[in-house]
């Protein structure tokens, strides 16, 4: 009895497959960003580079036997973890890219999309998906910062939730 359920079970899911996959499913894919840029855009369209990640609350995330908890969680990452960029073009295009510049990095990542900048809102279009970003930019426009909370779990498995202000750091 419990192997015609079973063979009952599976016949099911095969005509659910074959039902529900069928050529006319297209997904729903966020459009790219276009149009010209704004002056604040052409005055943010650079090369930005991570400088700096500092938690409100104290973490160790390192493994080193030391207990040291740190709000700078910018020294406790990898040379591979801080190399982190954004590209924005005057096209609209962007490249996010980390781990490409440090040496030895196993984990390479890269992402490209379309951007837009109204206001102190970063609009992000990649991979059918779009991402808003409050962002702040310095009086100078030489840096601009994100503020979020995350969780981390730290190295005693404790997690603790935290909101962390990442820097970015205009390439002139």
């Amino acid at each position: 009895m419990k192997k015609k359920n079973a063979l009952i079970h599976s016949l099911v899911l095969i005509v659910l497959v074959m039902v529900s996959c069928n050529d006319d499913d297209v997904p729903n894919c966020i459009q790219d960003l276009t149009g010209e840029l704004s002056a604040n855009e052409t005055a943010f369209a650079h090369k930005w580079v991570l400088a700096e990640i500092v938690s409100v609350d104290e973490i160790d995330i390192t493994d080193d036997n030391v207990d040291n908890p740190s709000t700078n969680l910018f020294e406790q990452y990898s040379a591979c973890e801080r190399d982190a960029s954004y590209s924005f073009d005057n096209d609209r295009d962007y490249t996010f890219q980390q781990g490409e510049m440090a040496p030895n990095c196993d984990n390479k990542q890269s992402s490209t999309g379309t951007w837009k900048l109204t206001g102190n809102r970063l609009t992000l279009v990649s991979f059918c998906n779009l991402r808003e970003i409050e962002l702040e930019i310095n009086d100078d426009d030489t840096s601009f910062f994100i503020e979020d909370v995350f969780d981390f779990t730290d190295v005693n498995s404790k997690v603790v939730r935290t909101k962390v202000k990442f820097t970015y750091n205009k390439i002139l």
